[in-house]
This record gives structure tokens, C-alpha cells and sequence, in this order.
């Protein structure tokens, strides 16, 4: 069974980008820490998924990807939102006053 034409430029973008990352790392053109985050395996399921989105008909592949990255990274994703209800009131009082200041900007036209 042959390979669809958006799956074959799927996988050929996801060669090609990632044969940049590794010949950049082979060059040590970026500085350290850029490099740690970059060359992070967590990354490469992240990386896939957003290709497979954009490049690929059936979008069930770059959602599952991204899915598989997020688990890799929830108890880094829980730590930031850790405090988050600190912030919610703020940003609905702000969120509201956007939607009434808009909706009166939108009506004087």
C-alpha cells in the first residue's frame, strides 16, 4: 500500500526539520541553554504533532503527538499552574471590561 501524498510531506518535513536541528547542533551554533531546550527528547512529539497538523490531512496523528507531548510534560505544566487561581478574577474583570468597551466601541459605527 502506497503512502498518501500529505503523509509522505509529513514525514519529509519532519526529516528535514529535524536534520536542521541536528546539523545545528553538530555546528554548536546556539548558546547552551537555547540548545537544552531545543535538543529536549519531551520536544520531539511536540515538534511532530505541529508538522503533522499542518502538513497532514487526517489530523488524528499531530493530536495524538501533541497529546503524548503534554504527558511528558504535565507535572512541568502542573508546577506553572499552580497558582493560577490567583489570577482568575483579575483576568475575568479584565476579559469583561474588554467584551463591554468593545461591544460600546462596536455599536457607535
Amino acid at each position: 500500500m502506497a503512502m498518501q501524498k500529505d503523509s509522505r510531506l509529513a514525514w519529509g518535513i519532519s526529516l528535514l526539520v529535524f536534520g536542521i536541528i541536528f546539523l545545528i547542533r553538530q555546528l554548536n551554533i546556539l548558546p547552551e541553554n537555547l540548545s537544552d531546550i531545543i535538543f529536549n527528547f519531551k520536544n520531539y512529539p511536540l515538534i511532530l504533532g505541529i508538522i503533522f497538523l499542518l502538513a497532514h490531512k487526517n489530523k488524528t496523528p499531530g493530536l495524538v503527538l501533541i497529546v503524548v507531548a503534554l504527558i511528558f510534560r504535565l507535572s512541568e505544566i502542573i508546577r506553572l499552574t499552580e497558582h493560577i487561581s490567583d489570577f482568575i478574577w483579575p483576568v475575568l474583570l479584565i476579559v469583561a471590561g474588554v467584551i463591554m468597551v468593545a461591544g460600546v466601541l462596536k455599536s457607535k459605527k
